[in-house]
């Protein structure tokens, strides 16, 4: 029995990093590549090729940290982006208890490796990761003394 546990481990790592192998060989790369009928032969090599277009409709957010001299956050709401680097953003949150509404209207930018950065209410400031496919989106605040992260998913184009 110990013999099978010590020969366990090492077969399951090489076994993973011979599937790994197999699909980089095969596809070139573990990162999805964005699809579409309509994208030029060019286009396709890129991850997000539509920039600002990737992200367009209604996503539901949440989210939640620390803001210095405020405490815990939490957050969740609706992001509506319309795909030119417009983005409304009505959500409710509780700062360390007190429950706030706020419509915080913004501006956004993707780049063609599908990262980005978003303003809101002209004061908060982050950094996106989007899909290639601009379904889901995951965020960081850069503002200093900010530790809030979160995630958005669209749920209508």
């Amino acid at each position: 029995m110990r013999k099978l546990i010590t020969w366990a481990a090492p077969t399951a790592v090489i076994s993973v990093a011979a599937l790994t192998a197999l699909a980089l060989d095969r596809h070139g790369s573990i990162i999805p590549q964005a699809r579409a009928g309509d994208l030029t032969e060019e286009e396709t090599e890129l991850q997000c090729p539509r920039g600002d277009r990737t992200l367009r409709g209604a996503y539901m957010s949440r989210g939640g940290g620390t803001v210095n001299g405020l405490g815990p956050i939490t957050f969740q709401g609706t992001v509506f982006l319309d795909g030119k680097g417009g983005v409304s953003n009505p959500f409710t949150a509780s700062r360390n208890g007190t429950i706030v509404r706020v419509v915080a209207p913004g501006t956004y930018t993707i780049a063609s490796d599908c990262t980005g950065t978003m303003t809101l209410g002209g004061a908060n400031h982050f950094d996106l990761r989007v899909s290639p496919d601009g379904r889901s989106i995951d965020y960081i605040e850069t503002d200093p003394g900010t530790v809030v992260s979160g995630s958005a998913t669209r749920v209508r184009d």
